[in-house]
């Protein structure tokens, strides 16, 4: 009973995060990444906004660029310069298809997950390839 009611430390990272996907949900462990593997925040998060926290990678990185995404994703950031990262100039409302940032270069959350995670894996020794999807991927 005494394991419970010890609190972790109040932390700006969440010590779990559960992404779902059709593959089935994989449930990312913030601290054995960083104690037990001893990586840092930023071998992962490439959003250097100054800030204290960095950005959930959906903010960037949607299931689909879809209407919703387009309509929604303004209220992920912060303040109005971390639109200059796709945008040449702080958008004024909706913009016309023409003036949209090229998103062939900016992968699908899928896209950049595997990409991260299953480079990383692939480098360091853990699970990786098509017979290791269940290690992560919960069914």
């Amino acid at each position: 009973m005494a394991g419970y009611a010890i609190f972790p430390p109040d932390k700006n990272e969440p010590v779990r995060v559960v992404m779902d996907n059709t593959g089935g949900r994989v449930i990312f462990t913030h601290n054995a990444h960083l104690d037990d593997y001893g990586f840092d925040c930023t071998d992962c998060h490439h959003d250097d906004t100054g800030l204290d926290t960095f950005l959930p990678c959906g903010s960037c990185h949607p299931s689909e660029f879809d209407e919703r995404f387009r309509k929604e994703h303004p209220n992920n950031f912060p303040d109005t310069e971390a639109c200059l990262r796709c945008h040449d100039e702080v958008p004024e409302g909706p913009l016309n298809e023409d003036e949209r940032p090229d998103i062939a270069n900016i992968p699908l959350r899928a896209d950049a997950f595997h990409g991260q995670c299953m480079g990383c894996h692939e480098e360091n020794g853990g699970p990786f390839g098509d017979d290791s999807c269940n290690e992560c991927h919960a069914r």
